[in-house]
């Protein structure tokens, strides 16, 4: 049972996804997925010197310019994911050591002949404070595995989340391409639990700094060195670390892919409305419906340049101010 989570802006949007019906199938042809993973891809590759502009990405996913990182991050996210969706409507959270290797081997399909294959030597993070293991990976990452169900039952899900992920780049089991395996493999995690991918901002340089910073808040308990590769020791490794800033970070990358999806949930059965047209509704004034979206209380989303929101979307039934 997962238990309830930190920030209840984000809890309150989940319970309302899942009243509207949930994930919608992962595929192209639904708009709000079509965005996420473009989105996803381009912020994900820029966090690792990759940039794109939203033009050149859409040009290399239409055939009209070469760009493998690109490309096998798309689908690679895209066929990950929708497998994940399989887990949620199973009630099922599974992850295996073949899934990881699948992953990273997708991202350097007709890049690198050894992908998907773990390291065997040294590796070390530029500008991390972590040193990651030298040997032992495969162990490692078996211990990561078997603290995935003990990590959700034990915290509620952005925590573990949180946890999971910090953990997972401190091994960086693989000799490359570690910080998009994992940002997918987190993403995995996050649609079996019935979330939008969570997209991770990487275009600007504060962005990028912040997710830097909140990975080193994380893996303090690993910067004197690794512990032996058992669940018990990287645990209590673990616990050093503040998670705090990963976990906020989470949830805002989380935030606006569930407000994307439940506008469109609603607005498929009825019309969404400006907000100076809903005030009227509520009995409220306009300035006080933002109010509402500011403190997370009103789902609202721009369409032009105006929010609009509907009474479906309202998060709490009663709010004052």
């Amino acid at each position: 049972m997962t238990l309830p989570d930190s920030r209840p802006d984000l809890t309150r949007r989940l319970h309302r996804l899942a009243a509207l019906g949930g994930l919608p199938p992962v595929g192209v042809r639904n708009d709000e997925w079509l965005y996420m993973l473009q989105e996803e891809t381009r912020q994900s590759l820029s966090i690792e010197g990759y940039f794109a502009t939203d033009a050149q990405l859409k040009a290399v996913l239409g055939g009209r310019r070469s760009g493998p990182e690109i490309l096998n991050y798309y689908r690679a996210a895209q066929g990950i994911y929708d497998l994940a969706l399989q887990h949620h409507r199973e009630g099922d959270v599974s992850v295996t050591l073949p899934l990881i290797r699948h992953i990273h081997s997708e991202l350097f399909r007709e890049l690198d002949d050894r992908r998907g294959l773990l390291r065997t030597g040294g590796i070390q993070i530029t500008g991390a404070k972590v040193r990651p293991p030298e040997h032992d990976t495969e162990a490692y990452v078996r211990a990561w595995l078997s603290l995935v169900p003990v990590l959700l039952r034990a915290h509620p899900a952005l925590d573990a989340l949180a946890r999971l992920h910090v953990l997972f780049e401190a091994i960086h089991p693989f000799p490359d391409g570690n910080g998009r395996a994992g940002r997918i493999l987190l993403n995995y995690l996050a649609v079996s639990l019935g979330w939008p991918p969570i997209i991770i901002q990487g275009v600007e340089k504060a962005a990028r700094e912040r997710y830097y910073a909140a990975l080193e808040a994380g893996d303090r308990g690993f910067h004197a060195g690794f512990p032996p590769p058992t669940a018990p020791a990287l645990t209590a490794a673990l616990e050093v670390g503040d998670f705090t800033p990963m976990a906020g970070l989470l949830a805002d990358g989380a935030i606006p892919q569930l407000d994307r999806l439940l506008a469109a949930a609603v607005e498929a059965h009825s019309p969404l409305r400006p907000l100076s047209e809903l005030a009227a509704d509520f009995g409220v004034q306009e300035a006080t419906l933002r109010q509402w979206v500011t403190r997370g209380h009103l789902v609202a989303v721009k369409r032009g340049r105006r929010l609009q929101s509907h009474p479906e979307l309202l998060l709490r039934q009663s709010v004052t101010g």
